[in-house]
């Protein structure tokens, strides 16, 4: 029998104890965490997504700032507002919603974050510590995809894990972190030949491509964990994978609610703010 992954389960449960924490941390401290967060241009979707982001701060008690630059921004207007946001002490974490519009480096807007706010683990001195092994956190949807392979029971060291995608936000730090937890990674993109050959080889399959309909049953090993971090679409053909898995993750209502909340979870664990 196949389990299906209840991500907003998980992520309301989280919530509550996200709520109990923020509480401490105001009684000791005085003050209320703050997240706040970069968007540049109009994309409908960027914009939904970083609604969700402030809805669920602002159910746990986190303070939520966002700013807003138009596609046209002038790069040092957007700069001046990450060196603002570094300086104000009442703001503990800061993001970028991604995607950004083409025109902007994101590896050198992200680098003007103060790593010690940096919760989404984007800054080339973050990015180090988790290759060297020693993170203080991981990036949010990487935490979330730890969190189901953890409730899978799957063993991860000496694991055969194929992850589909080589971004920078997903697959190559999910990568790095998992073969330093001892499992056998490949890593599959664009380039990748014969594609079913390799993610059927994968005791644990995650695709973080982009691609909707991409994971098909027959490229999946029977009893595998299947984790699909598509959005708004899935990339896993859910029906027909649910076959053979062990354990699927569904698009809406897997990854995505996790991803969120582990990202808050990061807020106040990056920080150590609390006793």
């Amino acid at each position: 029998m196949v389990q299906i992954f209840d991500g907003q389960k998980l992520a309301q449960e989280k919530e509550k104890k996200l709520q109990e924490k923020v509480v401490a941390f105001q009684k000791k401290f005085g003050v209320t965490p703050k997240l706040a967060s970069i968007i540049v241009g109009d994309d409908q979707a960027s914009h939904l997504y970083l609604g969700l982001k402030e809805k669920a701060a602002k159910r746990v008690g986190i303070l939520f700032e966002k700013k807003a630059f138009p596609a046209e921004a002038d790069e040092k207007e957007i700069y001046k507002a990450f060196k603002d946001l570094n300086q104000d002490d009442e703001v503990h974490g800061i993001i970028v919603q991604m995607p950004l519009p083409k025109k902007f480096d994101p590896f050198w807007l992200v680098s003007k974050i103060d790593p010690e706010k940096d919760v989404d683990c984007l800054t080339p001195e973050n990015l180090g510590l988790l290759v060297s092994g020693k993170p203080f956190f991981l990036p949010a949807t990487v935490k979330a995809v730890m969190e189901i392979i953890k409730r899978s029971k799957k063993k991860i060291q000496g694991s055969r894990v194929v992850i589909v995608g080589a971004g920078n936000l997903v697959g190559k730090p999910l990568a790095l972190h998992l073969n330093n937890l001892g499992a056998t990674v490949t890593v599959c993109d664009e380039f990748t030949k014969n594609l079913g050959e390799s993610t059927k080889q994968g005791n644990i399959l995650v695709s973080a491509t982009g691609v909707p309909g991409l994971i098909k049953k027959e490229m999946v090993k029977e009893r595998a964990v299947v984790i699909d971090v598509g959005s708004p679409k899935a990339e896993v053909d859910f029906e027909g994978v649910k076959k053979v898995a062990s354990l699927i993750t569904p698009v809406p209502g897997g990854v995505g609610p996790l991803t969120v909340v582990c990202l808050l979870e990061n807020l106040l664990d990056t920080h150590q703010l609390l006793p």
